[in-house]
């Protein structure tokens, strides 16, 4: 074996050396130690921050000191902005700067760190905590106010107020007019709600889910509402005519009660009777009334004389004539009234003294009675002493109020005489026609000096006639 041989195979034939187990344990101590100061350096670390995956209201801490997660709870305030969701799709914001919006430091997020245990932050490491806390933020209360006052969901120009459904006039009547909806706030109630969510920080306000907004209270199908309607309809049905002759004819139909139809302060309708009165007025009474107006008459020789005054002719009773049309409207009638009279005249055309009447002329002292438009009495007549001041009334037209037979005129107490006649027909006051026995002649200008005490002395026969001819009511015309 060659020399170089023999040296090989003596390094080959060298036996290994073995690591001692001292080094093992070494290297692990060394390996602990570090980590475990590295576990001490984190510790440290996390003394005064949030562990990792660690949030407060959705803002993001992690990692950060006190004060920084402050900083950033502060930011965030200052970019707040209030959503809120109106009616039809509209909205409105409030932002933080508006109202005057910044943080205020109320030492939660302090007791929120203090919380964790620093020497457990790798169990933290693995897992997320989301925190809350109330809202650590200050405004301006009396911005916020005015702020939220002047939204333009609260301006009247801006939204549409709700309606209840009502009745309406329409050109044939009466109709439901529908609810309107609109998008009216409940002012107090949307403002305290837009207060309350300020106050804790809400992001959103929804007025519609948080049942703001103002609903009408009667719907088109109410019960009550369509009950009026029917009633305001069998009114509207009602037709009452009034004929006062000679074309003059007065309905009272569904134009005219139309406008007499109001609703009360409770709600329900009713009829005006105050414009149904005046409607008698207006209508009727001031169209058709006579008594103690100017009459044109027409006189035994053709001629016509005009006369005032007097208490002869129509008088409508006003009041009971619009209770008995009210009533009859709500009945829904279809009829022909007749008004109710104060007074009433023999004929009820415009000619209201008609054909039988009486005509005094004092001038003439003469009296002529008419039977249906013919003068079937004539005859002379002594009337009142004008020299004593006893002159018959003249000048009007007079309804005959006594038609009586026998009767006895005056008492001696009272006037100083007493008369006994067959036929009395007084027309105004003490006043009347009568036969008068203790005469011989009569006309000419015997009423001057030796007249009566205002009555018109008449020969027996034509007394008796116009008797017979007259009544109640029949018209005395003394010019």
């Amino acid at each position: 074996m060659s020399q170089g041989a023999r040296r090989a195979a003596a390094v080959v034939k060298q036996p290994k050396k073995k690591t001692s187990p001292v080094v093992y344990v070494l290297i692990v101590a060394m390996l602990l130690a570090f980590l475990g100061f590295f576990y001490y350096l984190a510790a440290q670390y996390y003394s005064n921050r949030f562990p990792n995956h660690t949030s407060i209201n959705n803002i993001d801490v992690s990692n950060m000191t006190a004060d920084n997660a402050k900083a950033a709870m502060n930011h965030e305030i200052q970019n707040y902005v209030m959503s809120i969701i109106e009616r039809d799709g509209e909205s409105e914001s409030i932002a933080a700067t508006q109202i005057g919006m910044s943080y205020a430091d109320t030492g939660e997020v302090d007791r929120l760190l203090d919380q964790y245990n620093p020497w457990l932050w790798i169990t933290y490491y693995f897992t997320k905590d989301e925190l809350t806390a109330p809202q650590d933020a200050a405004y301006d209360t009396e911005k916020a106010q005015q702020v939220i006052a002047s939204l333009k969901c609260f301006d009247p120009a801006y939204y549409t107020k709700v309606q209840d459904a009502s009745l309406t006039k329409t050109a044939d009547g009466f109709a439901v007019q529908p609810e309107v909806t609109g998008n009216q706030l409940n002012e107090a109630k949307a403002k305290e709600t837009l207060q309350k969510a300020l106050e804790n920080g809400e992001i959103e306000v929804d007025l519609e889910a948080e049942d703001c907004y103002l609903a009408p209270k009667v719907l088109k199908d109410d019960e009550k509402l369509n009950a009026e309607l029917e009633k305001i309809n069998k009114w509207l049905g009602a037709e009452i005519t009034y004929d006062f002759e000679d074309n003059r004819i007065v309905k009272v139909n569904n134009s005219v009660i139309k406008e007499w139809i109001t609703q009360g302060k409770d709600g329900t309708w009713d009829i005006d009777s105050e414009k149904a009165l005046e409607f008698v007025k207006t209508e009727m009474a001031y169209k058709t009334d006579t008594f103690g107006l100017t009459h044109v008459v027409k006189t035994h020789d053709g001629g016509e004389v005009t006369l005032k005054g007097g208490d002869y002719g129509w008088c409508i009773a006003r009041q009971d004539t619009a209770d008995a049309l009210v009533k009859a409207v709500k009945k829904g009638e279809k009829t022909t009234l007749e008004p109710a009279y104060l007074y009433k005249a023999k004929n009820r055309g415009k000619d209201d003294i008609g054909g039988t009447y009486v005509e005094i002329s004092i001038d003439k002292q003469t009296m002529w009675c008419y039977k249906d438009y013919k003068c079937v009495v004539e005859t002379p007549v002594v009337t009142g002493n004008t020299s004593r001041g006893n002159g018959t009334p003249r000048g009007s037209v007079w309804a005959m109020d006594c038609h009586k037979s026998p009767a006895t005129l005056g008492t001696m107490d009272t006037m100083g005489y007493s008369s006994q006649v067959t036929y009395w027909m007084s027309f105004t006051g003490n006043v009347g026609i009568h036969d008068s026995s203790w005469r011989s002649s009569y006309g000419g200008q015997i009423y001057k000096t030796n007249g009566s005490h205002g009555c018109v002395n008449t020969p027996y026969e034509a007394a008796k006639e116009i008797f017979e001819i007259c009544s109640v009511g029949t018209a005395v015309v003394v010019y």
